[in-house]
């Protein structure tokens, strides 16, 4: 099968996003409702890619969407490196996940820019419009979990912190599991060859690391513990935690904290 990117983008620019939506919810309002996460497929090798990237982006500076609180994550897969360009950023761990979503969402095959929200639905990344409608879709869903994060401190490269996840019924525990990612803040390349060559390109929440922390059961307090790959450098970066049934399930709950 043949990995490539759409052919066919709808793309609506960043700052864009519907204006029935409202850019900002009061603080009171957003603190009370559970993030959503919004998981953008991406790659530096695709021409179709940075309209996707700049719509993140606009997400990630808004924080929230129609008083749902934003959580973002920019996961660079690494199928488009063989086309001239190898993104920096890229992981075959990233283009696992992908596929593995893909299975759940019985899609031909992967493709690039791909949103996925609260891994529940999946949109054409750069599509304003059907990515606002998958958000707000995703916040009405019941079964969301408040997760908070204290305490985050570095130890050398493993950051430490403590973790707590609210009650989970049972339909929600079964096959639940904790994970904990470390995201760069922001990320900028000068791209010298490929689909996207002489443009520098800007990210928001690269993804670094990945890990299952804890199987859930029940209610959930307890340490975090993750460590940069090696050459990673430790710079302005993201701790962000989220419940997901499986590996492509539904996300229950997430949170973030810079660290």
């Amino acid at each position: 099968m043949k990995l490539r990117s759409l052919s066919l983008i709808v793309v609506m620019a960043a700052g864009l996003l519907p204006g029935a939506i409202a850019q900002n919810a009061s603080s009171s309002a957003s603190a009370s409702k559970p993030a959503v996460i919004a998981e953008l497929f991406t790659s530096e090798g695709c021409s179709s890619c940075p309209p996707a990237d700049a719509l993140l982006a606009e997400l990630n500076r808004r924080k929230t969407l129609a008083g749902v609180p934003m959580i973002v994550l920019s996961e660079h897969v690494d199928y488009w490196n063989h086309d001239g360009w190898r993104d920096p950023f890229s992981s075959a761990q990233w283009t696992q996940r992908q596929n593995d979503y893909n299975l759940r969402f019985r899609l031909d095959s992967v493709y690039t820019p791909q949103m996925v929200i609260d891994g529940s639905q999946q949109v054409i990344g750069s599509n304003a419009a059907h990515v606002a409608h998958a958000i707000e879709t995703a916040a009405a869903q019941p079964g969301k979990l408040q997760i908070a994060i204290t305490g985050a401190s570095w130890d050398g490269d493993v950051l430490h912190a403590t973790v707590s996840v609210g009650d989970l019924s049972p339909q929600t525990a079964k096959g639940t599991t904790l994970y904990a990612v470390l995201a760069d803040d922001e990320d900028t390349s000068s791209v010298e060859r490929g689909e996207n060559s002489g443009r520098t390109l800007k990210h928001v929440s690269v993804v670094r690391v990945m890990q299952k922390v804890s199987a859930l059961h029940g209610p959930y307090s307890g340490p975090v513990d993750v460590k940069l790959p090696h050459g990673v450098a430790r710079g302005k970066m993201r701790l962000i935690v989220f419940a997901q049934k499986g590996n492509n399930g539904d996300i229950f709950g997430a949170a973030q904290r810079e660290v």
